[in-house]
């Protein structure tokens, strides 16, 4: 597991504290599965923001970020694009 990955379950579980984010894989589809709501995404963002220690661009507010935690780890902290 990455370092990044790590991170995003961090965040995950400070959005929600009743999750179980060790065993979410990193695959899951997260608001397809309800694992967050649409409106938890916000607070993801604020978290995200302050553990990758940069501001987050309009350019990584694409459709897909926040698919599933292997993307949103590779969009929030190691900053590629979605291609």
């Amino acid at each position: 597991m990455t370092a990044a990955i790590e991170q995003v379950r961090v965040c995950l579980a400070a959005i929600r504290p009743d999750l179980d984010v060790a065993g979410i894989s990193a695959d899951t589809p997260l608001l397809e599965q309800r694992v967050i709501k649409s409106f938890e995404v916000l607070d993801l963002l604020l978290h995200l923001e302050h553990a990758s220690g940069l501001p987050i661009s309009r350019a990584q507010l694409v459709p897909g970020s926040f698919r599933d935690i292997r993307t949103i780890a590779r969009v929030f902290i190691d900053g590629e694009a979605l291609s």
